[in-house]
């Protein structure tokens, strides 16, 4: 089930991109845009779809309930009572008027209305306003916004225009564009963080799932910001060179945004460090998002950074990776920067890692290989059983 909810949380973040975008690109004139064709019909679909979307989580609580007081109790209990069920109702109610909007062709202002009343649904069900309401609900409602402001432009016009007429005055506006965007996501993706745990904290968060996944959505910005910076070298690539052809740039540009994305959705499924209590081992399932993640050991240690050969040498070649995807710019291969790019991730991510020592009740141990111990453990367990 945790597989699927974290599907369902990126499917969310693309549907409220689709429509956040569609619903910006109304705003910019014809002039300064490339000419976009998207059927009705889709644009109405993510509308469905993120009530679909959103209802996942709330079906998992129903079921977690249904045990004790039936089905129909705890799905009133839980639409009613519980947070989620307040979340899934608004989002619900805004996207159908969303829907009759787009289907009806209102004005432009009212599918911004309520586009913007489904992003506020969202941070109100997010982690951080549980933490601080105020707080929480204006950072994460901001940073959400952003997100999806700038993606959904990227996606539209890197999937969905049909000339590269007005490229050049495109470009222009949404560089300085996604840079306000960008701002603004790292500024209020630091209020969320700061609200959510200690920054000092930050290390030995990597010792809880919820940590390390955040660490690997931190990382996976990385190689986002380099294909922004390749982006923003198009204005004047397109200037000089009437053949070349930025929109697969921009498609090789969101594609590595859906690594953040669910990324990002997996964290949405993850209890954060607060609300964790887990002291000890037990058996998980030999998933390769439970070797990534591990067993929870928040309270039980403390890390230290330790750089070793081995892990310097890996942090070594994802610098090389991440050159590598600018250099890749240079070659026209837009393939090979997406693999530069997962490479990039994933051998920074090993060498942070290998770069961290646990100190647990009993010893010390190398945080990289907490999965390994958690994957013995289930299997020893189901062999004894």
């Amino acid at each position: 089930m945790s597989i699927i909810s974290s599907l369902a949380e990126l499917g969310n973040y693309v549907a409220f991109s689709l429509l956040a975008g569609y619903v910006a690109l109304q705003f910019v004139p014809e002039s300064k845009k490339p000419k976009i064709v998207l059927a009705q019909k889709f644009l109405l679909l993510c509308t469905l779809f993120i009530i679909v979307f959103t209802f996942v989580p709330v079906i998992q609580v129903i079921l977690f309930f249904r045990g004790n007081v039936g089905f129909a109790e705890a799905a009133t209990t839980v639409l009613f009572s519980f947070q989620v069920g307040h979340v899934w109702l608004f989002t619900t109610i805004f996207s159908i008027f969303l829907w009759l909007s787009i289907y009806l062709e209102r004005s432009k202002y009212l599918q911004a209305f309520w586009i913007f009343l489904m992003v506020v649904a969202v941070g109100y069900g997010s982690h951080v306003s549980s933490q601080s309401f105020v707080v929480g609900l204006f950072s994460h409602t901001t940073h959400f916004l952003m997100v999806v402001i700038w993606v959904g432009v990227l996606l539209h016009v890197a999937w969905f225009s049909k000339d590269r007429e007005n490229w050049p005055d495109f470009l222009m506006w949404f560089t300085p564009l996604a840079i306000i965007c960008m701002v603004n996501i790292f500024a209020t993706g630091f209020v969320i963080l700061s609200t959510i745990e200690n920054p000092k904290d930050y290390l030995n968060g990597w010792a809880s799932p919820y940590g390390r996944m955040l660490l690997l959505k931190h990382l996976s910005i990385i190689p986002v910001i380099a294909f922004a910076v390749i982006n923003g070298i198009l204005v004047k690539k397109v200037k000089s060179k009437a053949s070349f052809e930025p929109r697969i740039w921009l498609k090789a540009e969101s594609l590595i945004l859906m690594f953040v994305f669910y990324f990002t959705g997996i964290l949405g499924t993850i209890s954060p460090p607060y609300e964790n209590h887990t002291t000890d081992f037990t058996p998980v399932a030999p998933t390769w998002m439970e070797w990534i993640l591990g067993k929870d050991l928040t309270g039980l240690i403390k890390i230290e950074f330790v750089p070793t050969l081995l892990s310097l040498f890996l942090m070594m070649v994802s610098v090389l990776f991440l050159a590598l995807i600018i250099i890749s710019f240079k070659f026209k291969s837009p393939v090979f920067a997406i693999l530069f790019a997962g490479s990039f991730i994933f051998t920074l991510y090993l060498g942070l890692m290998f770069s961290c020592i646990l100190y647990p009740l009993g010893g010390t141990v190398e945080l990289s290989v907490v999965p390994f111990l958690c994957l013995l453990s289930y299997i020893l367990n189901e062999n004894t059983n």
